[in-house]
């Protein structure tokens, strides 16, 4: 009996001791939790006096909104007033482009209503020119038909009085329209050699034949590739038919008639011609080509070297639709000069079967006259026409405007 309450109170001392000596977990994360709150109050203690001392207020989230709402409808609006601005002056630059169309098409009114007004006056005196020229036109047509058919002993002294004068006449009115690289062509160059066979040595056998295969050659071919055309009251449009045309007449009488062309002219022409060949029909033809093309290259394309606004062969065909899709937009020069060295071989192997046999000539000459009167038919019936109705239709129009 004495012992059990003694251990009673032994157990209550131990208990007693062992709790004051030590905590449990639950009691000593409260305390870290406690510590933990402690250091976040002291922190935002700290931080609201710093707002303090700055003046500073710390936002709530209902002033954040109602911030970024303000800003949000700030840029929206200076958004809309930038695009109204841009908008307004896409406007004016409208307007202002409108306007000057306006003023530009009322000033091209105004000078078309002077040149008009100039062209009228001038009318008369044009008019009366082109009906000189398509007189002389008519006129010279009939000689010239008249000299193949029966008075050949006019066709040299017509071709050696006309030929310098309408060139030199071309050489003028091409070089004042920046036109006289056309000039340097083989047309020109084939005629001075003509000429220089005619007035110095028309009796060579040998040279006839060779002067027949120009003519009838790449001056034949050159009638097509430049579109000739019987336009009787233009001179351009003549003169070029006639640099092209009048050597294969003068061609025809010394070949078929010689005695008769060479009745007035100074030395006579060889009644015997030799028989065709290939030296003085195609070769010979050929070497004056391919003099020409050397000559042309060294002086166009070395010496003179002409700006690009400047018109030449080359620049003239290779802007044709035609050779474009043979070979492309930007033809190089030496395809020009190849091109050209192959025509004068094929159109010289033709000129043979002309040479030899007349009927042959005579339907060569005849695809010729066809072709050129054929494109005077196509100027007078289409670009001429409209000319012409073109004026009428603007005359109705200044005349309802004045």
């Amino acid at each position: 009996e004495t012992c059990e309450p003694q251990d009673e109170d032994q157990e209550i001392e131990g208990d007693e001791g062992s709790g004051s000596g030590a905590l449990s977990d639950s009691e000593t994360n409260d305390a870290e939790d406690f510590a933990y709150y402690q250091d976040v109050y002291r922190f935002v203690g700290v931080m609201k006096e710093e707002f303090q001392k700055r003046r500073l207020s710390v936002p709530d989230w209902e002033t954040i909104q109602r911030k970024r709402n303000k800003v949000t409808e700030e840029f929206q609006r200076k958004k809309d007033e930038v695009k109204e601005v841009v908008m307004n002056s896409k406007e004016r630059i409208k307007e202002k482009s409108r306007e000057k169309i306006d003023a530009g098409k009322k000033r091209i009114l105004r000078l078309q209503k002077k040149t008009y007004k100039r062209l009228k006056r001038m009318e008369p005196e044009e008019s009366y020119r082109q009906k000189v020229i398509f007189t002389k036109s008519v006129l010279t047509l009939v000689l010239k038909t008249f000299a193949v058919s029966s008075g050949q002993w006019l066709l040299p002294w017509y071709y050696a009085i006309t030929c310098p004068t309408l060139i030199i006449w071309r050489i003028i009115t091409y070089w004042q329209a920046q036109f006289q690289y056309f000039c340097l062509d083989f047309c020109y160059f084939g005629n001075l050699i003509i000429t220089l066979i005619l007035w110095f040595n028309p009796s060579s056998p040998e040279l006839c034949s060779l002067l027949f295969s120009i003519s009838n050659g790449m001056l034949y071919l050159g009638a097509f590739s430049f579109r000739n055309s019987l336009v009787f009251h233009s001179v351009d449009k003549m003169t070029s038919t006639y640099i092209h045309t009048v050597p294969l007449l003068l061609s025809f009488g010394i070949r078929w008639f010689p005695e008769e062309t060479s009745r007035y002219w100074h030395a006579s022409f060889p009644v015997n011609a030799i028989e065709p060949s290939w030296q003085w029909n195609v070769l010979g033809p050929f070497l004056v080509v391919v003099t020409h093309s050397a000559l042309y290259t060294l002086l166009v394309n070395v010496i003179l070297q002409p700006e690009e606004h400047i018109v030449t062969s080359f620049r003239y065909l290779k802007a044709k639709k035609s050779i474009k899709s043979v070979f492309g937009p930007n033809p190089p020069y030496i395809v020009f000069v190849a091109m050209n060295w192959i025509c004068c071989i094929f159109i010289s192997t033709l000129t043979l079967a002309f040479y030899k046999y007349f009927y042959a000539h005579v339907l060569g000459l005849c695809v010729l006259l066809w072709y050129v009167t054929w494109n005077g038919a196509g100027y007078y019936f289409d670009v001429f026409k409209m000319s012409m109705i073109r004026p009428k239709r603007e005359d109705a129009g200044v005349d309802k405007e004045d």
